[in-house]
């Protein structure tokens, strides 16, 4: 179905909802108000409303207008998005995304209805066809965890113009007023850097594949530039840069080394991953050096997912027990995504916005700075520990 044939499906259903809510409780508009009020054409409007009345949901009486059907069913007889709400993510074999979808599930059982999940990769055209082909399928709503990229998808805007009810999780994006439900990233950062500087750290860097610009997804920005700021303000020595940004274009090898580069350089203490990813990259990274954790280096997680298969990695199983990591709780971002969707499909004009706390879950890899290497001792040899 093309754009122009599910036009008058989206005027229906936002009919619908208005019907729902009480918002037409005598009237509706007449069919040239609705013209200007959707800005679709006069076929359209009309299609719509053949729709609500094969419904049951409206009565056209010639010469008097459009009038609502008192006792009318809250959801169309034999609609196909009774119920059905898309969730788009772009990774699924992971802790977080797992306890985000089982959060986003709860949430919409409670209130009859159900998920239909896709995933949506690491590209901009997957994510784009995904939107589409949910619209087509008729979903109610979207719940969407965009990808990471520097430019938002055009599809996204796409939905706010048609009045699409959906909502973003996990990130939102500047210059576009969407519904969104994220963890409060800088107040987490926060507790991180602060975490560390009552261990006695004063010499800390963050690890991360990406760099904040303009215009793009904004919790992983967010994450980088508060730890950046904060380092700065408390007059910390990152040996250089706070923020290491690795080239997420490089084959992992190097992206290790420039990681390991940056260890001999500066000195630092601690450093903590951006992502699950990062950290993945930093614990490689202490292995091949022969280093400790947390004796040579303390190591902070954002996230939690994979942390054990990413201590196994590296050969450091069983060196320091569980990583101090920073928990968004996802599965309460999830449920407020359902029930920030639910808000916005009864009043698609609506801009609902939650923020959700994160926590500290201190582990055994962070300490106090111990005897920490100077850069002359690091070897660098792969496999190579001091002991």
């Amino acid at each position: 179905m093309d754009r122009r044939g599910r036009l008058y499906l989206q005027v229906a259903e936002t009919i619908r909802q208005d019907l729902v809510n009480g918002r037409y409780a005598d009237r509706l508009p007449t069919e040239a108000e609705l013209v200007d009020v959707f800005q679709v054409s006069l076929t359209t409007v009309k299609k719509a409303l053949s729709v609500l009345v094969e419904e049951g949901r409206i009565e056209r009486i010639s010469g008097k207008g459009t009038f609502p059907v008192k006792g009318a069913p809250a959801q169309p007889r034999g609609s196909s998005v009774d119920g059905i709400v898309g969730f788009l993510i772009p990774v699924l074999p992971d802790e977080f995304a797992r306890r985000l979808v089982l959060g986003v599930a709860e949430a919409l059982a409670a209130h009859d209805s159900f998920l239909l999940l896709g995933m949506t990769g690491s590209g901009p055209e997957r994510e784009a066809e995904m939107i589409r082909s949910f619209r087509d399928k008729g979903v109610r709503g979207l719940i969407i965890c965009p990808i990471e990229g520097e430019l938002y998808n055009e599809e996204i805007l796409r939905l706010k113009l048609d009045r699409f009810p959906f909502v973003l999780v996990d990130r939102w994006l500047t210059g576009i007023d969407t519904p969104y439900v994220v963890c409060d990233s800088r107040s987490l950062v926060r507790s991180a850097v602060e975490h560390l500087a009552h261990l006695g750290h004063r010499r800390m860097a963050m690890v991360s594949m990406s760099r904040p610009v303009p215009w793009s997804t904004q919790s992983l920005a967010e994450r980088i530039e508060e730890f950046d700021g904060m380092v700065k303000d408390l007059g910390f020595d990152p040996g250089g840069e706070a923020v290491w940004v690795v080239d997420e274009n490089e084959p992992v090898d190097r992206k290790v080394e420039v990681v390991m580069d940056r260890i001999r350089a500066s000195g630092v203490t601690a450093l903590v991953g951006s992502t699950t990813f990062d950290t993945q990259l930093i614990c490689q990274a202490v292995g091949r050096l022969g280093l400790r954790i947390p004796r040579d280096l303390s190591i902070i997680s954002y996230d939690y997912s994979g942390a054990d298969e990413t201590l196994a990695m590296a050969g450091l199983e069983g060196l320091c027990g569980p990583l101090t990591w920073l928990d968004q709780h996802e599965e309460t971002m999830g449920r407020r995504a359902a029930e920030v969707l639910l808000e916005v499909i009864g009043d698609p004009h609506s801009t609902p916005k939650a923020l959700v706390s994160g926590e500290l879950h201190p582990g055994a890899s962070t300490a106090p700075p111990g005897a920490v290497a100077e850069a002359a001792r690091y070897s660098g040899e792969a496999g190579v520990r001091s002991r």
